[in-house]
């Protein structure tokens, strides 16, 4: 922003059912340090894509002046430096961004230098426009300025072709965030390439298919993303390398949070190794297309676990995780896997250096039913150590008495020396 001009403030309201976008800018000018003005930009987001208007108000004070002095403020509005109108273009789907070009010639070209790219095929007729409307942005843009941040959304049929493409032009401009969400449900086979697992400049990734065959969507055996902070993944599958498990986020040297929603093992890996020692914060939600694997952890820094979902994974770990500071476990664990015995005790007997453990109805249910099977009479129960608090959270749809609670509490706590129930 040019030095030059003087500070000013911006608040953006985007009413997506309306389909506008409105930006109040408050300026004060040097040339009248009293005169404030309140600029409004409103695009409308209906209709072709030549719909538009610009509109300036003032404070009431100001509305008596002569009609020389509001040509002139129209003049500043059509004089705002290009950094303000990108910084507003920032808060719109790239659609909307494009169209606000029919406002004003010299505005033509600014979305060609937006950081920020949204494509979303519910704002299309169809899949085919938004193809050629993406093809074209993609073309048109200006490859000299980075790109921060990149977000592509299609509900419809998803194509490989521009897929792959897109993920190329974010690894060739720099990206810092990428987020993907494409629907496979009805694809037999989609051609992944995996341009995106080698960008050294990504630091948040967000994938997610929504696919019946989570093997559609091979991860490679490692990925190269030194940079990468964060890291969701839906509905991919783990590829092995050189042995019998996959071992994917230990390149990933500054990895703090990793999400794992219904991802399985492609062929023949037979576990995940999740070994990262910076990793602070694992979610993993399981889903009856992922199936059921071992998980290995080899993360001594981590401090959050959550497990949800329809989860049957038997996990273990390498280290005493003696940072783990909250555990949450809200799955109904292996109800339709009755030859998986003691399998939410196992866990717990992993995590005993938890301080903060919250467990949900549903999983006491299964826990109650473990204690009362055979097996559990030689298996001790688990030691937590650290525990401060035992929250139990209450869902609706698992009916369980006080007396079934009182007993669940009890078997998780005759071993630990803290004993505080929230």
């Amino acid at each position: 922003m040019p030095s030059s001009f003087p500070p000013f403030a911006i608040s953006i309201f985007f009413n997506k059912s309306k389909g506008s976008v409105m930006a109040n800018i408050f300026v004060p000018f040097p040339s009248s340090p009293s005169h404030k003005c309140n600029i409004m930009l409103w695009v409308s987001m209906e209709g072709k894509e030549t719909e538009g208007m610009l509109k300036m108000t003032t404070d009431k004070r100001q509305q008596k002046r002569s009609r020389s002095d509001r040509e002139e403020e129209r003049d500043r509005l059509s004089e705002l430096p290009d950094c303000v109108v990108l910084h507003i273009m920032e808060f719109m789907d790239t659609k909307y961004a494009v169209q606000t070009c029919v406002l004003s010639k010299r505005w033509k070209d600014l979305w060609k230098r937006l950081t920020y790219l949204g494509f979303n095929t519910t704002l299309f007729k169809n899949v085919v426009k938004f193809n050629k409307f993406v093809s074209r942005v993609l073309s048109g843009r200006d490859g000299s300025v980075s790109l921060l941040n990149l977000e592509f959304t299609c509900r419809g049929m998803a194509e490989p072709k521009l897929f792959n493409r897109l993920m190329k032009y974010a690894v060739l401009h720099n990206v810092q965030q990428f987020t993907v969400s494409l629907n496979l449900s009805f694809r037999q086979s989609f051609e992944f390439r995996p341009y995106i697992f080698s960008c050294e400049s990504l630091t948040f990734l967000k994938l997610s298919f929504n696919s019946f065959d989570t093997s559609i969507v091979a991860l490679p055996g490692s990925l190269n993303m030194p940079a990468l902070k964060s890291l969701q993944l839906e509905a991919v599958s783990f590829t092995a390398r050189d042995n019998d498990y996959a071992e994917p986020f230990s390149t990933c040297n500054v990895l703090n949070t990793l999400i794992l929603d219904g991802c399985s093992l492609h062929k023949d890996a037979k576990f995940l190794s999740i070994s990262n020692s910076s990793l602070s914060s694992l979610t993993i939600s399981g889903s009856f297309e992922g199936g059921a694997y071992k998980i290995a952890l080899s993360t001594p820094n981590l401090s959050s676990l959550t497990v949800t979902g329809h989860n049957n994974h038997t996990i273990s770990s390498a280290c005493n995780l003696s940072f783990l500071e909250e555990v949450t476990i809200d799955t109904l664990g292996y109800t339709l896997f009755p030859n998986t015995d003691l399998l939410i005790i196992s866990w717990l007997q992993v995590l005993t250096n938890v301080k903060i453990l919250r467990l949900y109805s549903g999983t006491l249910l299964t826990i109650l039913r473990d204690i009362s099977n055979p097996v559990s009479v030689s298996t001790q129960p688990p030691c937590f150590v650290q525990l401060k608090s035992l929250i139990l959270a209450n869902q609706p749809s698992a009916d369980i008495s006080f007396e079934q609670l009182k007993r669940a509490v009890e078997y998780l706590l005759q071993n630990s020396p803290q004993r505080r129930i929230d």
